[in-house]
This record gives C-alpha cells, sequence and structure tokens, in this order.
C-alpha cells in the first residue's frame, strides 16, 4: 500500500555519547566561516547547508551486505540542531510510503509543526530511507511514464521491467551484476539507520514513524532497542501477521462511512454505507460519463466505474473530503444527478496519478514485492504466480469485500494496494530478510511506545494498531483518535486543525516518556466531527431550508436560499483545498477566485450555480487559523431578481455549533441557522 508496508543478527555495538566539535555560529544553516564553505561536523560526519534550511549529509553503506564486494550506495539525511544550542536529545523522523523522502519540502514542513517547540532544545534527524530522496533515489521512468489504472497486466509489466532494471543497475567489484530488486527492504534500511546514528554519535534517539514509516520504525526497535529513548508509531500495522487481503480496509469502510454520518447533523440515515452499495450496483451496469470542473478548475471529461468507486473508497483513508461527499454524491447519481460524482471522482485523483514528483515509484514496489505479503509466491515464476493469484481469487469467499466483488475491489490502484503489481517483479536472490525476526514482545519493557491512530483510517484501520501495541509489549499504549483519517499527529494543511489532538498527544509524550501510562488522551474523544453534507440538491426547491430563529420573518424559499448560498461558500472552502489555482468553476456554473492570505482566505463569487435555477455571489473570509467564516452574498433565480441578501457566520473547527444567517429577503427579515457545511 501506498503507506503499508534477513538480515543475520549482527552484534550490536556500543554507542558512545559524542560531543558536537562546532561553534555556534555553525549551528546557523547558511553560516560560513571566513574565507571557506560553511560545514558542521556532527559525530564523524560533515555537513554542509541544505537548500532552503538545515544541514544536509550522507553516509555510504553496502549495497549488498551479504557480498564483501559489494558497492557502495550514500543515505542522506538532513540535520536541524537544536535551535537553543543546548540539546537534550535528538529525533527521528522517517517518512511513509514506501517512497516519500522524508526530507522532501512539504514532509519537512510538516514535521517540524508537528515537533513545535519541541524544536528549541532537540536536534531533528529527517532520514531517507535507502531508495528515495537523498538516499540513491530510485528512478524507474516506465513506471513514471505508465498512464491508466494502476493495476494489472500491462502495470504488473511496468513494475516488473522496474525490478529488472535495478538487476543490471549496479556491479560488484569482480564486474558482475549486483541482483538488487530485493536489496531496498525493510531490514537493511534499518541496518542503514543504525550505522548512521553510530556515525553521528547519536545516544538513544526519539523515533518518530507515520505509515510506512511506522511499519519501518517496529523493525528497526526490533532490532535496535538500546538506540531508543522512545518510539512513537503513528498509522501502523502490523508487520507480524499482516493480511494479504487487506479485508481490513473494506471492513471498517462500512462502520467509517456511518460513524461519519452519525456525526453530522446535516447527514441523513440514508446517506451510509449502503448508498454506496446503490452507486456500486447501478455503475457496474452503468458506468457514469460526463464534463465537470477538474482539479485545475478548468472542464476535464470523467468516467466513473465501479473501479473508480473502489479507488474513491480507498482514499477516504487520509481525505476528510470524501467522507463529507461520498454519500450525498452518490445518492444524487442514484436519482440520476452525476454531476456531484463526476467531480469528485476528479477531485479524489488516485495514488498512481497524484504521487510527487520526489516520490520513488521504484522503491515502493522495490518494498512492497519484497517485504510485503503476496497473494502469491514470489518464488515461482510469472505464469505460475499467475495461477496461484487466480486461485486465490476463486477460493475467496464471494462477499468479503461487498459491496464490491473480488475482482473489482484487487483492481485498486496498487499504490494503495498492490495487489497483482508484481506478478512481474524478479524473484528474490539473497537469503530471506524479514524485517522483523523477533517474535513478541518486541520492544523490551524500558523502551515506551506511543500508538496513535484515527477512527477514520482506512489504510492502517485502528485494528492494526492494537494488534502491533499487543506484539510490542507491556511499554506499549494504543490511543484511538476520533474524527481523524491517517496519520494523526503531522498537520494536514488542507484540514488546518484536524491533527491538534495528535500532535499535542506526540509532544507531550516526547517531553516524558516514561510517563506514557498517565498521559492525558482526552482530546482523543473530542475533534470537530466532518461535515458531511446532506444532499445534492439539483434545484432550489430540493435544497433543506435554514431552521428560522426567533425573529425570521422570511419565507420557505427565503430559507432555502439562504443554504444555498452558505453551501456554494462551504463547498469553495473545500474545493480550496484540492484545486491547484486560485479559480475554480462551481458545481452547476459560475466561477470563484480566493486569494490567499496569513491566516485569512478572501473568495469572491460570481453567479456560482449549486443549483440549476439560481445562483449566489458575494464575498467570504476564512481565517485558517481560527476557523472562523464570514460571508455576504446574494442569492438570485436565474436571470431574475435577487431572492435574498445575507450575511453568514461560522467556524470550521467547531463544527458542532451551527452557522448563523441574517438578511433581508424583500423588506423581511431573515434569521436562521443551519448545519455548518
Amino acid at each position: 500500500m501506498n503507506h503499508r508496508r534477513v538480515w543475520t543478527p549482527v552484534r550490536e555495538a556500543r554507542r558512545g555519547v559524542i560531543v558536537l566539535i562546532v561553534a555556534m555560529l555553525l549551528a546557523i544553516p547558511g553560516a560560513a566561516r571566513s574565507g571557506g564553505p560553511a560545514t558542521l561536523t556532527v559525530g564523524t560526519v560533515r555537513l554542509t547547508p541544505c537548500e532552503g534550511s538545515g544541514w544536509c549529509g550522507s553516509v555510504p553503506v553496502p549495497l549488498d551486505r551479504t557480498s564483501p564486494k559489494s558497492p557502495t550506495i550514500d543515505v542522506g539525511f538532513a540535520w536541524f540542531p537544536a535551535r537553543d544550542g543546548r540539546a537534550q536529545g535528538t529525533i527521528v523522523a522517517i517518512e511513509g510510503g514506501p517512497g516519500y523522502p522524508t526530507t522532501g519540502d512539504t514532509s519537512r514542513t510538516q514535521y517540524q509543526a508537528m515537533l513545535g517547540p519541541l524544536q528549541a532544545h532537540r536536534n531533528l534527524l529527517l532520514y531517507d530511507l535507502r531508495g528515495t530522496g537523498r538516499s540513491q533515489a530510485l528512478n524507474c521512468p516506465g513506471l513514471s511514464a505508465y498512464s491508466g489504472q494502476a493495476s494489472g497486466p500491462a502495470f504488473a509489466q511496468a513494475v516488473g521491467a522496474c525490478g529488472t532494471m535495478l538487476n543490471d543497475t549496479w556491479q560488484y567489484s569482480d564486474g558482475t551484476p549486483v541482483q538488487a530488486a530485493d536489496l531496498f527492504g525493510t531490514a537493511n534500511a534499518a541496518r542503514d539507520l543504525d550505522t548512521v546514528l553510530h556515525r553521528l554519535g547519536q545516544g538513544k534517539v526519539d523515533l518518530y514513524g507515520d505509515s510506512y514509516g511506522s511499519w519501518f520504525a517496529q523493525a528497526f526497535a526490533s532490532r535496535y532497542p538500546a538506540a531508543l529513548r522512545s518510539v512513537v508509531l503513528d498509522a501502523t500495522y502490523e508487520v507480524l501477521g499482516l493480511d494479504p487481503w487487506y479485508t481490513s480496509t473494506v471492513t471498517s469502510a462500512r462502520t467509517a462511512f456511518d460513524r461519519t454520518c452519525e456525526r453530522s447533523p446535516a447527514c441523513p440515515r440514508t446517506h451510509t454505507w449502503a448508498v454506496v452499495q446503490k452507486l456500486a450496483d447501478r455503475l457496474r451496469t452503468a458506468p457514469v460519463t460526463g464534463t465537470t470542473p477538474g482539479p485545475n478548475g478548468r472542464a476535464v471529461s470523467e468516467t466513473v466505474t465501479v473501479t473508480t468507486l473502489v479507488d474513491i473508497v480507498n482514499n477516504a483513508a487520509s481525505d476528510p473530503g470524501i467522507y463529507k461527499a461520498l454519500g450525498a454524491a452518490a445518492q444524487a447519481a442514484v436519482s440520476g444527478d452525476d454531476q456531484p460524482l463526476l467531480r469528485l471522482a476528479a477531485q479524489s485523483v488516485a495514488p498512481g496519478e497524484s504521487l510527487p514528483e520526489s516520490y520513488s515509484r521504484g522503491l515502493y514496489f522495490a518494498v512492497a514485492c519484497t517485504d510485503y505479503p503476496q497473494l502469491f509466491s514470489m518464488t515461482s515464476g510469472p505464469e505460475q504466480r499467475r495461477r496461484q493469484l487466480a486461485h486465490g481469487i476463486d477460493q475467496e469467499p464471494p462477499g468479503v469485500f461487498e459491496p464490491f466483488r473480488v475482482p473489482e475491489w484487487l483492481a485498486v490502484d496498487a499504490y494503495t494496494n498492490a495487489y497483482d503489481a508484481c506478478l512481474d517483479w524478479p524473484a528474490p536472490t539473497h537469503p530471506a530478510d524479514p524485517p522483523i525476526t523477533a517474535t513478541p514482545p518486541m520492544v523490551p519493557p524500558t523502551v515506551p511506545v506511543l500508538l496513535l491512530s484515527g477512527d477514520l483510517d482506512l489504510l492502517t484501520p485502528p485494528q492494526g494498531g492494537r494488534t502491533v501495541a499487543a506484539q510490542i509489549g507491556p511499554s506499549a499504549r494504543f490511543v484511538e483518535i476520533t474524527g481523524v483519517t491517517h496519520v494523526t499527529a503531522m498537520p494536514d494543511t488542507r484540514w488546518p486543525g484536524l491533527n491538534a489532538c495528535g500532535a499535542s498527544l506526540y509532544r507531550r509524550f516526547i517531553d516524558d516518556p516514561k510517563a506514557l501510562p498517565r498521559l492525558d488522551t482526552s482530546c482523543s474523544r473530542t475533534t470537530p466531527p466532518i461535515p458531511v453534507l446532506g444532499s445534492y440538491p439539483l434545484t432550489l426547491d430540493d435544497a433543506a431550508p435554514a431552521i428560522p430563529a426567533p425573529g425570521d420573518q422570511s419565507s420557505p424559499t427565503t430559507l432555502r436560499a439562504a443554504q444555498v448560498g452558505v453551501s456554494v461558500v462551504g463547498d469553495a472552502i473545500t474545493r480550496s483545498r484540492y484545486v491547484t489555482g486560485q479559480t475554480d468553476t462551481g458545481l452547476r456554473g459560475g466561477t470563484w477566485t480566493c486569494t490567499t492570505g496569513t491566516p485569512a482566505v478572501t473568495f469572491t463569487f460570481n453567479s456560482v450555480g449549486w443549483v440549476t435555477d439560481a445562483t449566489v455571489s458575494g464575498t467570504a473570509t476564512w481565517n485558517q487559523d481560527t476557523g472562523t467564516v464570514s460571508a455576504a452574498l446574494t442569492v438570485s433565480p436565474t436571470n431574475g431578481q435577487p431572492l435574498a441578501t445575507i450575511h453568514a457566520a461560522w467556524n470550521t473547527l467547531a463544527t458542532r455549533t451551527p452557522a448563523t444567517v441574517h438578511g433581508d429577503a424583500g423588506g423581511k427579515t431573515l434569521n436562521a441557522t443551519l448545519p455548518v457545511p
């Protein structure tokens, strides 16, 4: 999955404490000695300023640790010294994927925001696992250029070609090729980090891993517990006993969509998992095709099939916007209105189509095809693997992925789950090297381990985190955070405030890991619920009216107009998290633009259509820090005089508190409330 994911035991060397030989001047990135380039020595490694901020360095490690003739590769990292110059320890962060570089600009910013005040007195080491970022990033041009659904026979061939390329890239000192396709797994990556920590002269570190980074962290903690002061596993899943069918995703989805609906006052109970089943039945016989606003705000042609719906459901694992919209979009499509579903599909781009340039697709499969359990034997040839996969599908109960059939679910984008992507990957040539060779308890009781999980995470569901906590042993504590999706502590810039609890728990744990049993986790039950949409009305008469408040004199039509106006603003706030520019097309016509400030975003609406027979114009401001929204809008029938002039206010971080609306409609006072859009 795009997140989930023998060594021979080596004697652990004793870790000494090496004093950093560096003047305070050199603790400032970019500072230079007079007459020479800026450098910083940490342990035995000389670092140079990174582009932007921090210090960058690398350490050579053997590509093939089983051979004395192996070539070396450089594993790289970024180092951020404690800002007050008096480090109390070092935090090591590991990004997920597998394939994302920890040192990437977005990840670096998020890790630093997650640490917050901890940066004053703790060093931060952002470490790129082998095959990513600064650590000999694997580049497979065939995968980068591949278009279309990232699953099926053609894609498996492209993946196999990547593995073959890796087997032809390096040579041993005697000139023979290194069969490297199975040398980028988690066990070797753990050995690399151990080498780096030795070279940097670090004592016990605080290890944080999110998603696949947490999978890696399990392996590292089981092998090198003496290197650790504490461990945080954020959005983790089983290394031991991982299910190759990943059925926990769909079983979790059935309850997660219902749960978000129950928490949201606008959501009718008909918009639960049952409506997804109705939509799947419809798409199976009649896929939806049409034109819709794309992520760039311009019209695109979109087709929604059952496979598209499978991808959308899986994408909900890390996208609250799908929880917000899918039920209403599915109900609209079942009723004959396809536009909301088409737009959602265009917005919810499959992982294989949206990966950043810095992501290593080759590393993803080098890990998935080496470490993750498959539905066939990787030691078999490609044709035998295909027969084994077909037999497994035939034997799987037909209803296990309901409302989807087994082959439909297995066609999911391979960067989510690589069900058939490894069919042509080269067979392993080195001795089996599983990530973890220990048996539970995996970690000594002296190493505190905090496990964090969002209750809406479908990729690494909470049940997996609980299992891992039991496998780790008595020093582990599992915390499930209500209303949060995949990864809980790293800030999500698209949904400000969503991960505030996870970040708070992380910081307080790092301050005093030994106090983990007493850590106050009450915030895990108070995250504002996702404001699930009640409907996508086709006409003004279909819109749910706002709720009259004392002093209201308006008509039902005016109350519906208020709902439409506020919905346009709420929709623009949501869409601004996805569109690539500052202009977008309304769901049913018109345009809006946004101007991003700090921290306020200003929207201007020009005849935006939420329904087919009325438009909304006006302005709104959204303070991303406080969540406050204020809007001044005019709602007019198509080619007619204004229905109402309204002023509305609400808070995106307090979704349990309704929006307030007041204004004027033909001289009559409008005063009403409605659920946060």
